[in-house]
C-alpha cells in the first residue's frame, strides 16, 4: 500500500469565516489505495485541503491543555499540514522465500497522524476603530467606507468585527470596527478575547471617545489599560 493522505489547512482570500468548523469538528484524509500485483505499489491517499480565512492563526492543543502555535497563515495560498498521512504496509511480494513465492501474508499500513486543531481567525487590516460599546464606531465606519454595519442606539449592536474599505485619490486602506469593549476585556469578559485579538495585526488604532460621557480621558486610560494587558498576557 501506500501512504494515505494529509490534512493540510490553505489560507483562502474568498473565505471570510470558521463557521463552517462549528457544524463539523471531525476530519480526515482519504487512506492509501492497496498494491495491484505485479509488484506494484498502491496510489497515495488523496490529501484533504481544509480551507481557511487570510490571517488564520494555526495551533495545535497539547495533551497539557496549553496551544502550540503551527503557523500564522498571512497570504493567500500559505499552507500547512496539520496531520501527516500513515505510511503504507508492505505487500505479500516482500514475504516471498524459497520455499513460498506466494505467501498470503502482509504487513498493514501504519495509522496517520490524529492532532486536535484550534483555528483563531484574525483580521488583517489597516486601520481598526476600538471603545467603548456605543459610542458611534458603526456611524463612523459606514460614514468613512462603504460598509453598512448595523446602527442603534443600544450597547452591542456590533458582536463581530466588520471591514470597510476606505478609498482616498487613488489609494485605499482597510478599516475595522472592533466590536465594544469594557472593563475586564483581557480576562475574556464581554468576549473580550473574540474582540481584542482582531486588534493584533492593525497598523493604527482610532479610538473613538464619547465626549458627554461623566470621564472621556478615564475612559481613554481604560480602554488603554485592557489593550496594554492583552498584549503582555
Amino acid at each position: 500500500g501506500e501512504y494515505g493522505g494529509d490534512v493540510i489547512i490553505r489560507a483562502d482570500s474568498s473565505v471570510d469565516s470558521l463557521r463552517m468548523f462549528s457544524r463539523k469538528r471531525f476530519y480526515r484524509a482519504a487512506d492509501g489505495k492497496n498494491g495491484k500485483g505485479k509488484r506494484k505499489h498502491g496510489r497515495k491517499g488523496e490529501s484533504l485541503i481544509l480551507t481557511v480565512p487570510v490571517g488564520t492563526v494555526v495551533s495545535y492543543k497539547t495533551q497539557i491543555g496549553s496551544d502550540a502555535l503551527i503557523a500564522d497563515l498571512e497570504q493567500p495560498g500559505q499552507q500547512v499540514v496539520v496531520a501527516k498521512g500513515g505510511k503504507g504496509g508492505l505487500g505479500n511480494t516482500h514475504f516471498t522465500s524459497s520455499t513460498n513465492q506466494a505467501p498470503e501474508v502482509a504487513q498493514k499500513g501504519e495509522p496517520g497522524e490524529e492532532n486536535s486543531i484550534i483555528l483563531e481567525m484574525r483580521l488583517i487590516a489597516d486601520v481598526g476603530i476600538i471603545g467603548y460599546p456605543n459610542v458611534g464606531k458603526s456611524t463612523l465606519l459606514a460614514a468613512a467606507s462603504a460598509a453598512k454595519p448595523k446602527i442603534a442606539s443600544y450597547p452591542f449592536t456590533t458582536r463581530e468585527p466588520i471591514l470597510g474599505v476606505v478609498e482616498v485619490g487613488q489609494r485605499s486602506f482597510v478599516l475595522a470596527e472592533i466590536p465594544g469593549l469594557i472593563d475586564g476585556a483581557h480576562l475574556g469578559r464581554g468576549l473580550g478575547h473574540d474582540f481584542l485579538r482582531h486588534i493584533v495585526r492593525t497598523k493604527i488604532l482610532i479610538h473613538l471617545i464619547d465626549g458627554s460621557s461623566a470621564s472621556p480621558v478615564e475612559n481613554m486610560i481604560q480602554v488603554n489599560a485592557e489593550l496594554s494587558l492583552f498584549d503582555s498576557a
